[in-house]
């Protein structure tokens, strides 16, 4: 089995549902409450249920919270061998508020922020690094030893960090929302030269090969100096919660097997599709097979 390196924060959730914003000096009562691991877990979760070796790099508190996650990650076949306990510290929390009438939420954070530490030489090989996280020495480390390792970056913030990971990957993931914020072009869907305009000036930011997901359009790439979309299929206002983190764990999957750039977010695409029409438990042979059927 391939084996894929995962870095991420881990955060303790716990939601909060109301049916009004709070206000200042009023008390306000809670519908109900629950507690979830956070949502950047998605990925190495999809990537497990891919059936491959997945282990995650982080840091968590010697709290109760942090053996929970411990507990979540394992249930969910994830190795934690390389997740760092850090004493006399706590597991990163979110209070989330969320308005049950408008369907919005307020985020309050308690977070410690400890660089990663690699103090242990690996027990595999790694053929993936998969980061949202922007640990730039770690993965300098990673990369110098391991050279056939190939880094795939989601970028989800605009920080020096974040274009640190993104100037040494092999592929940048990014949004709409980012890649214009980066470039300082706003797009005109109707518009091919200013889409095309917003890729060259992404493009000249970075070495590595480019994807931008444009959520009412598709996957904005370039393959053979051709720069081309992939088209979202199906309803084009049709989103569902995890979709995109199953286009990012499909790409990722493609990669790992050595599929072309375009197979690559072609297969994904379909995997989006399926998640956005509500289809649970994916499976990534069925989805490898419609492809497979339809080219």
């Amino acid at each position: 089995m391939n084996n894929v390196i995962c870095i991420g924060n881990l955060n303790y959730n716990m939601n909060l549902y109301v049916n009004s914003y709070p206000i200042e000096d009023q008390i306000s009562n809670i519908v109900k409450k629950n507690k979830t691991i956070g949502s950047n877990l998605n990925v190495p979760i999809i990537l497990s249920k891919y059936e491959l070796n997945v282990y995650l790099f982080s840091n968590i508190g010697d709290d109760l919270e942090g053996k929970e996650i411990i507990n979540y990650l394992h249930s969910n076949k994830i190795n934690t061998d390389y997740i760092n306990t850090i004493n006399n510290t706590f597991t990163n929390k979110r209070y989330i508020i969320r308005n049950i009438k408008n369907d919005t939420k307020t985020i309050l954070s308690e977070k410690v922020r400890i660089k990663y530490l690699l103090d242990r030489d690996l027990n595999f090989v790694p053929n993936i690094i998969y980061t949202d996280t922007y640990e730039v020495d770690l993965i300098k480390q990673l990369k110098n030893k391991y050279k056939n390792v190939k880094l795939i970056t989601n970028l989800n913030e605009i920080s020096t960090e974040a274009l640190n990971t993104c100037v040494i990957s092999d592929y940048i993931i990014i949004s709409l929302k980012y890649a214009e914020i980066l470039t300082n072009v706003k797009i005109n869907l109707k518009d091919k030269n200013s889409i095309i305009n917003l890729y060259l000036k992404t493009k000249k930011l970075f070495s590595g090969k480019i994807l931008i997901y444009i959520e009412q359009l598709g996957c904005l790439f370039e393959n053979n100096n051709i720069i081309g979309i992939i088209s979202k299929m199906g309803d084009k206002n049709l989103v569902s919660k995890n979709s995109f983190d199953i286009f990012i764990s499909t790409f990722i999957y493609s990669i790992i097997n050595n599929f072309d750039i375009s197979k690559a977010i072609k297969i994904s695409t379909i995997a989006k599709f399926l998640s956005d029409n509500n289809k649970q438990n994916l499976n990534i042979n069925e989805v490898v097979e419609i492809y497979e059927k339809n080219s």
